[in-house]
């Protein structure tokens, strides 16, 4: 099984917009054109990206429809994911905000602290580095490897080098993924598309290929597009899994003090009610008592 992690979805598509199929131009026939040249190319699992910059609202929600092209490829598994680029560390706070929203969570630091605290620190299941761009920092071994260490995987994009007339883009993209591969050693790197049309997709076999140029061996470019690819659902579903448990443990913690405290008022209800009836026993008992020494005095 193969699979692409990175199909962008079109910015101008939200949650509510209606799919018109009879157009031959617009977002959603080029995005159908791209996803079914990637299933024809083999792959069986496709997550479509949200990228979103600056602050992470509150109540933020998902503009990916999953299940647009389902019927007509029913073959496909098809995933959401965000990728979050990373210029502030206070948008990390609101993260698990996403969790709920988003099947795999990715974030794309700008700077080598950000970077640090993706790799060390953040619940997350991807970082995605734009390769096509000098990077602003060194990708060294200790940052990275903490990741992998982690579970955490890098991701390589490479539809930069098959888009046509960019050479700047794809000769950063060489010289960037090579480095990545160093500083890695190899290890925990998955590659996808990222691509936006159709012309950009290749398939599993020619992305090893091409993975070759930037210092992988065959089998390690198949396994980025495979087995670690595949770790980075698996990942992504049993962090879904744990906010989940966790948040039920709070609820049943809630739910614990809530009846801890019923408890205690129904006590202490039990307890006023007992002595209530004691001091009625005492008032009664003297009241006989009075009326007693009355009729021995008479």
């Amino acid at each position: 099984m193969f699979y692409d992690l990175c199909v962008p979805w079109p910015k101008a598509v939200t949650a509510s917009s209606s799919f018109e199929y009879t157009r031959t131009v617009g977002p959603i026939p080029d995005l159908y054109r791209t996803v079914a040249t990637i299933q024809a190319l083999g792959y069986t699992t496709i997550a479509y990206e949200y990228e979103l910059s600056g602050k992470i609202s509150s109540n933020l929600t998902s503009p990916i429809q999953k299940d647009v092209f389902s019927a007509s490829l029913p073959t496909v598994a098809f995933l959401s994911r965000i990728t979050v680029v990373l210029d502030d560390a206070a948008q990390s706070q609101a993260l698990p905000s996403l969790t709920t929203k988003f099947d795999i969570l990715a974030v794309r630091p700008t700077t080598e602290k950000l970077l640090l605290a993706a790799c060390t620190s953040l619940d997350i299941d991807l970082i995605s580095l734009d390769l096509s761009q000098r990077l602003p920092f060194y990708l060294r071994h200790r940052t990275l490897g903490a990741a992998v260490a982690r579970g955490i995987k890098i991701e390589i994009c490479y539809s930069s080098s098959t888009r046509q007339g960019d050479n700047n883009a794809r000769r950063n993209l060489i010289a960037n993924a090579a480095a990545l591969f160093r500083a890695t050693r190899g290890k925990g790197i998955v590659i996808s598309s990222g691509a936006t049309s159709a012309l950009e997709c290749r398939g599993p076999y020619d992305v090893a290929n091409l993975a070759t140029l930037w210092g992988f061996t065959q089998e390690k470019g198949k396994a980025a597009v495979a087995a670690d690819a595949r770790a980075v659902c698996v990942h992504a579903r049993m962090r879904r899994r744990s906010y989940k448990q966790a948040v039920e443990i709070v609820v049943d913690e809630d739910e614990l003090r809530r009846r801890e405290r019923e408890r205690a008022e129904e006590q202490e209800l039990q307890k006023r009610k007992k002595q209530e009836d004691e001091d009625k026993k005492n008032e009664t008992s003297q009241r006989k008592r009075s009326k007693k020494r009355k009729a021995n005095d008479g």
